[in-house]
C-alpha cells in the first residue's frame, strides 16, 4: 500500500497460503514497550517473522515483518497497531533528537542469544519475561528467514542483580540461551549494542573522570539539546566514506581528551613549566603544559607578557591562579597570539580578553570559524565530520572565543612558499605572520623570526618522541607523524616539507654564526632543528 504524505507506509504481499506485512513502527524507548506490541500481534493470531531494532541508531524505529493467515487478519493487526499510535509516519521516524542519558550502569547491560520456535506468541512471551525484570530492549535481531529459531537481543536493567535475576528466570522458564556479553568493570564498552551515542561516549570517560566532573558532564548532555545533536551528527558523519571512517576514531579520541580535561582541573590540576629560553635581550619564553591539550607559550618582558596559544578553556582559572602563585601576574598579559582557532589552541583567548583586556591576534578567518563553529569552513574531504566535531570540542572544553580579533601590522612577501600576511612585535621581538596553505585548519598561521631562526608551528612539525602515549594515540602521530584531523592531508604533508626546508635553511645560516634554529610546536617539547633528524 502506498501512503499519502505523512501517512504510515507498509507493504502487503502474498506468500504461498499466507500474507506478509512489512512495515516500520514507532515504539517508546522504555521497558515493556516491546512486550505490549508483541502481545497485540499475538492476540490477533499473527506471527512476527522479522524484527530489527537498534536503539543506538534510532531509539524508536522498529522494522517488522508479520505473517497472517489472510489479508483481513493483517488489516486487523495494522488497525490495532494504529489505534495504539505505533504505526510510524515519515515524520516520526526522521532523525531523532538523541535523548538524555538513560543507561547509567553498565553492569545492568546484557547481550544474549536465545532459541525461539517460529510460531505466534513466542516473542511476546519472551518480551514478557524481560518486562517483568524492568529490562529495556536496546537491540534485537530476530529474522526467521536468515536465522531461523534464534533471536539476538541486548537489554538494559537497573544493575547486575537484575541481570542475574533475569537469567535465572529464563533458566526456570526452560529457555536455551547463550550470554554474548555482560557489563561489568572489565567489560569493553564497544561490545555493548544499542547504546545511544551519548551513553557510549560518557561510559568511555567514566573510569577516567572523578564523580563530580562526570556528573557535570552528564548534566551538560542531559540539558543541552544542541550538544546531543552535535554528537548525533558526528556519529552519523563518521561512516560517510572510508577516509572519514579512518579519521573518526582520531576525532573521537580528541573529544575524549577535551572532556577528560574537566577531570584535571581544581585540586587535580598540574602544570609543567619549561624555560626560560632567552629569545632576545628583553624577551624570555616559558612553555606551559597542562594535563591535556596543547602547549601555551608565555613571552615575558619587563613591560608586560604575551601568551602564544592558549589551551582548553576549562583550564583558565587554574592556569591564572598557578601563574599568580609563581610570580607571573596574569593581569600583565596584554597580548594573545593564536596559531589557529582550534579549541586546544584558543580556548581561553576570549577570557584573557574579557578579564584582563588583552588584545587577541589571529588569522582574520578565525572570526568565521568561531561564528560558524566549523574548523574547516566547509572545505576538504572531512568537512561533514569537522563541523559537529568543532561544536562538540568547544562545548566540552569550555571554549570562549574573543569578541574582537585585532589585525596584524601590514607586511607582505613570502617565506619559503608561505604568504606573509602581517607582522607583530612583542617588545624587541618581531614575528612575521605566515599564512598556511590550508592543510590543517582554517585560520592557521605560523609565527616566524628568520633572523633568530624561531618558528611557532602549531600542529605542524611535532616532535613525536616527546609526546605522551595518550597524545600520540589521540593525534594519530604514531601512524603518520601528522594529525588526521586535517582539512586536506595532501596539502598538510606538502606544508610539512616546506616548513622543514625553511627551518633547515635558517639553521644552516645560523650555524655559520654559532647559533641554531628552534621549533616551538603546539604539542610535545620544543627542539633545535639540528636535533630533529629530518
Amino acid at each position: 500500500m502506498e501512503p499519502g504524505n505523512g501517512e504510515p507506509k507498509y507493504i502487503l504481499t502474498r506468500r504461498d497460503e499466507s500474507w506478509l506485512a512489512s512495515l516500520a513502527i514507532s515504539l517508546p524507548d522504555r521497558p515493556g514497550a516491546l512486550a505490549g506490541m508483541a502481545n497485540m500481534v499475538a492476540v490477533r493470531g499473527a506471527n512476527i517473522e522479522r524484527l530489527l531494532y537498534d536503539r543506538g541508531r534510532h531509539p524508536n524505529r522498529v522494522e517488522l515483518e508479520l505473517s497472517c493467515a489472510h489479508a483481513a487478519q493483517s488489516g486487523e493487526v495494522l488497525d490495532e497497531l494504529g489505534a495504539a499510535g505505533l504505526l510510524a509516519g515519515p515524520s516520526s521516524l526522521a532523525e531523532p533528537d538523541e535523548g538524555p542519558l538513560a543507561i547509567t550502569d553498565m553492569a545492568g547491560v546484557l547481550s544474549f542469544k536465545v532459541a525461539l520456535e517460529n510460531r505466534p506468541g513466542v516473542l511476546a512471551t519472551l518480551a514478557g519475561h524481560l518486562k517483568e525484570f524492568g529490562a529495556n530492549v536496546t537491540h534485537m535481531c530476530y529474522d526467521m528467514s536468515s536465522g531461523p529459531g534464534m533471536v539476538e537481543a541486548s537489554v538494559a536493567t537497573s544493575g547486575a542483580a537484575e541481570v542475574s535475576a533475569l537469567l535465572g528466570d529464563l533458566n526456570r522458564a526452560g529457555y536455551h540461551y547463550h550470554v554474548l556479553w555482560r557489563g561489568g568493570e572489565d567489560s569493553e564498552i564497544n561490545e555493548a549494542l544499542g547504546l545511544s551515542g551519548v551513553e557510549a561516549f560518557l561510559f568511555k570517560l567514566r573510569s577516567s573522570l572523578p564523580p563530580e566532573r562526570m556528573n557535570s558532564l552528564e548534566e551538560l548532555f542531559s540539558t543541552s539539546r544542541e550538544v546531543r545533536q552535535a554528537l548525533a551528527e558526528f556519529r552519523g558523519a563518521s561512516g560517510a566514506s572510508g577516509e572519514i571512517l579512518a579519521a573518526s576514531e582520531v576525532f573521537a579520541n580528541i573529544l575524549r581528551l577535551a572532556a577528560m580535561a574537566q577531570g584535571s582541573t581544581g585540586e587535580r590540576f598540574t602544570l609543567r613549566l619549561s624555560g626560560p629560553v632567552r629569545l632576545t635581550p628583553r624577551v624570555s619564553l616559558y612553555m606551559l603544559t597542562c594535563p591535556e591539550g596543547a602547549n601555551s607559550y608565555l613571552l615575558c618582558h619587563p613591560d608586560a607578557m604575551a601568551m602564544l596559544d592558549t589551551n582548553f578553556g576549562v583550564y583558565f582559572d587554574d592556569v591564572s591562579a598557578w601563574l599568580g602563585l609563581h610570580g607571573f601576574d596574569p593581569a600583565r598579559i596584554n597580548m594573545v597570539l593564536a596559531t589557529h582557532p582550534d579549541a586546544d589552541h584558543a580556548g581561553w583567548a576570549g577570557r584573557l580578553q574579557s578579564r584582563f583586556g588583552a588584545r587577541v591576534y589571529m588569522h582574520p578567518d578565525s572570526v568565521r570559524v568561531f561564528a560558524e563553529e566549523d574548523r574547516t569552513l566547509g572545505r576538504g574531504p572531512l568537512k561533514g565530520i569537522n563541523r559537529p566535531f568543532t561544536r562538540l570540542v568547544g562545548r566540552l572544553s569550555g571554549l570562549v572565543p574573543p569578541e574582537r580579533i585585532e589585525p596584524f601590522e601590514p607586511a607582505d612577501g613570502e617565506c619559503g612558499g608561505f604568504p606573509v600576511i602581517g607582522k607583530i612585535r612583542i617588545a624587541d621581538l618581531e614575528f612575521l605572520v605566515l599564512e598556511s596553505l590550508g592543510g590543517h585548519a582554517a585560520g592557521q598561521v605560523f609565527y616566524c623570526n628568520p633572523e633568530l631562526g624561531v618558528l611557532f608551528s602549531g600542529d605542524y612539525l611535532l616532535d613525536a618522541a616527546s609526546l605522551s602515549p595518550r597524545e600520540r594515540e589521540a593525534l594519530s602521530v604514531h601512524k603518520s607523524l601528522l594529525t588526521s584531523t586535517n582539512t586536506d592531508s595532501v596539502v598538510f604533508a606538502k606544508e610539512m616539507g616546506m616548513l622543514r626546508a625553511v627551518m633547515l635553511r635558517m639553521d644552516e645560516e645560523l650555524h655559520k654564526m654559532g647559533g641554531r634554529a628552534m621549533v616551538f610546536p603546539g604539542h610535545g617539547d620544543f627542539y633545535a632543528v639540528d636535533r630533529a633528524g629530518w
